[in-house]
């Protein structure tokens, strides 16, 4: 972050300063005590358990410069305060303020799907040619799209930021924030279908990324199933203040950037990937339709910004998952898959369609399926969809040995399974239980899938069975 007086922040969230030299410098902005180092802003949130305004006199005395407050009675004599109405609304309008002191290439990434994979494997690809900011962590929400911005720097020249939402309206103000030039939709799930009430919502909402466009932008779509019409009917293009021009990637017919020929190895897979000037077999070292999609728009986006084509294939080729998003783990000759960060039903059909990739047509294939959450009624319903997928699954040659499921909801998974066909599947009441189950069954040479909702805590099955 570059420095900013306080005298600037000030004026930025409309705030009164309550105490301190208005002339002092911030150099990063925290919303977490524990991070506060000398030049911080402190901003304290109110949540359901905590309100952080206690932490007030402890940040001060480890040298936060500033602190926001919106409890007015508070007053203390070390650096400086500043009220506010919300401190939440100021954090962000700060982060809006501080975005717009930079003209610089913005890619907002979202959708029900694929969000942290696709900014990774952009960010690699740019990150061949310029400096790159991306977002960190899990820093997609209301909180982290605005602490993100305070990670640009004077020299930083493309920014990368995952923008994620469950509700309405929550998009319009990380729009504000971020103000992309460019935009991802990866993909119109049934995420958070039981706060938003349906797949067309889901589109609006999310693509209501738009209206951070400035005089133009470009909108990069997912052109697979029924995206392109979807994204058609239910984008809302009236909002963007200025032009938007739409770009459909995928590996089906009709999109401008587009894979087909897709091979697949003991190591990873390839594809032949088509642009308008040409075509370039590209490797991957990581399984599943949909790392080819997210490498498809990584692509494209690399011609949009002039990365050389050489340089964002060998980027890709090197990338690796990170924690928690199918992660490969290893103990005695048996594969642990871990993509236990997140699930919705479209991610665990995709997980599910790679999970066949792996290990060749021999190795015994075993899935691990916790509660899907946010789905609202129609839980039963979507969550016996991915029984069908795996049986459709099964008409094509591509057998689970063994199901184990977990929780309320995913029993309506092994259920459907049990009742429609011979796979063997069983339903577990805890995470101990199925750590015990699978070990009982696994042996070397196994490909084994842990995944579900953040909520079930399925990293805790991979650990049990890393472990033993």
């Amino acid at each position: 972050m570059k420095p900013v007086s306080i005298a600037e922040i000030v004026e930025a969230v409309s705030g009164t300063l309550a105490w301190g030299d208005e002339k002092a410098l911030v150099t990063s902005v925290v919303t977490d005590s524990r991070e506060v180092k000398e030049g911080s802003l402190f901003v304290p949130l109110i949540g359901e358990r905590v309100d952080a305004h206690r932490f007030i006199p402890g940040v001060l005395e480890e040298g936060a410069a500033c602190v926001f407050s919106s409890d007015h009675t508070i007053q203390e004599e070390r650096g400086a305060g500043i009220y506010v109405t919300d401190t939440l609304q100021a954090l962000q309008a700060l982060a809006a303020w501080y975005r717009s002191q930079f003209s610089l290439p913005v890619i907002g990434i979202t959708g029900s799907v694929g969000k942290t994979t696709t900014k990774e494997m952009i960010g690699a690809v740019l990150e061949t040619k310029y400096r790159t900011v991306k977002t960190l962590q899990n820093l997609n929400s209301q909180i982290g799209v605005a602490l993100m911005q305070f990670q640009l720097e004077e020299d930083t020249e493309m920014a990368v930021f995952e923008m994620g939402i469950s509700m309405p309206g929550e998009m319009e103000r990380l729009a504000v924030m971020a103000r992309p030039n460019c935009a991802v939709l990866t993909n119109v799930g049934v995420s958070h279908i039981g706060n938003l009430g349906s797949r067309e919502n889901i589109c609006t909402e999310k693509g209501k990324i738009i209206t951070g466009f400035d005089k133009e932008g470009t909108v990069y779509i997912c052109g697979n199933g029924d995206l392109k019409e979807l994204s058609r009917e239910n984008l809302p293009y009236e909002q963007c203040p200025g032009r938007c021009e739409t770009r459909f990637y995928g590996t089906e017919p009709g999109c401008l950037y587009y894979g087909d020929e897709i091979q697949t190895g003991e190591q990873g897979q390839s594809f032949l990937f088509h642009y308008p000037e040409g075509e370039m077999r590209i490797e991957l070292s990581v399984m599943g339709l949909h790392n080819i999609n997210n490498a498809i728009v990584a692509l494209a986006l690399a011609l949009e910004y002039q990365v050389p084509l050489s340089d964002a294939a060998r980027a890709l080729k090197e990338y690796r998952p990170i924690a928690m998003r199918g992660v490969v783990k290893e103990r005695d000759g048996v594969h642990i898959i871990d993509d236990t960060y997140n699930a919705s039903p479209d991610s665990i059909n995709s997980n599910l369609d790679a999970l066949f990739d792996y290990g060749g047509k021999d190795s015994r294939k075993i899935a691990v399926l916790a509660d899907v959450l946010e789905l609202g009624e129609r839980s039963r319903e979507l969550h016996e969809g991915v029984g069908k997928f795996i049986l459709q699954e099964r008409e094509k040659g591509k057998t689970l040995s063994f199901l184990v499921t977990v929780g309320t909801e995913a029993g309506y998974i092994s259920d459907y399974v049990t009742g429609h066909s011979d796979i063997p599947a069983r339903h577990c009441k805890s995470n101990e239980e199925v750590a015990a189950v699978v070990r009982e069954t696994m042996r070397a040479g196994d490909w084994i899938l842990v995944k579900g909702s953040r909520g079930m805590k399925m990293d805790e099955v991979v650990e049990r069975l890393i472990k033993g």
